[in-house]
């Protein structure tokens, strides 16, 4: 592929896209871990001092790539369709959403000790603003859905449903050598389901915020 620059605005905008839609493809196939942007510069079609016109690291491709998994997140839940005040099937449509997004787990535990350790001011700010836009939107989805609770308190219930989820992937995700030593039984107790725990998580965390009202 020969490379051309892209001078006007839309097609700086158009080669962003292109570039953050391999990032996604790459990061799905190899992981955040083994992600680098030598290889992202080989399937976008340029060099990988050209990356840098784009993005100011490589932590930053990954937080753009988050950001548009929370964002697939938030059209997935927008689209369901629940019965209005059902907070089980509340439950289930939230754990559903994040179990069928595994990137958007996988990468949500690095975002604040491994992406954000490596940005500018600015490049954080901005994310912060696009993360802000796609809370408020969840936040009232679930107030329609649940309007006992306030805006407040559901804006709340995503910012810690997502602090929620960076500590429990994790630990529901272990390596192989993690895997191999908890199969051992009297190692039971550190075993975990992602998919239950969190379910578990919700009711609870809905019970509570209910029973204050």
């Amino acid at each position: 592929m020969t490379f051309q620059r892209a001078r006007k605005p839309e097609e700086k905008e158009l080669r962003r896209r292109a570039i953050l839609a391999a990032a996604r493809t790459l990061t799905t196939e190899v992981g955040a871990n083994d992600f680098s942007l030598t290889e992202l510069a080989l399937r976008s079609g340029i060099s990988k001092p050209n990356l840098y016109r784009y993005f100011e690291s490589r932590e930053e491709v990954l937080l753009h790539v988050w950001v548009e998994e929370v964002h697939a997140l938030v059209e997935r839940i927008e689209q369901a369709r629940t019965k209005r005040g059902d907070t089980r099937a509340i439950v289930k449509l939230l754990v559903g959403s994040f179990v069928a997004l595994p990137l958007l787990g996988e990468l949500m535990p690095l975002v604040g000790p491994v992406f954000e350790r490596n940005l500018s001011v600015d490049s954080i700010v901005a994310m912060k603003r696009a993360l802000l836009v796609l809370i408020a939107r969840v936040a009232r989805w679930l107030h329609a859905q649940l309007p006992t609770l306030s805006v407040e308190d559901c804006g709340w219930t995503c910012t810690t449903i997502m602090r929620y989820i960076a500590g429990t992937w994790p630990a529901t995700h272990p390596g192989p050598m993690v895997s191999q030593a908890l199969a051992l039984p009297e190692l039971a107790a550190f075993c975990g389901s992602f998919e239950l725990d969190l379910e578990r998580f919700l009711d609870t965390l809905f019970a509570g915020l209910t029973s204050r009202r």
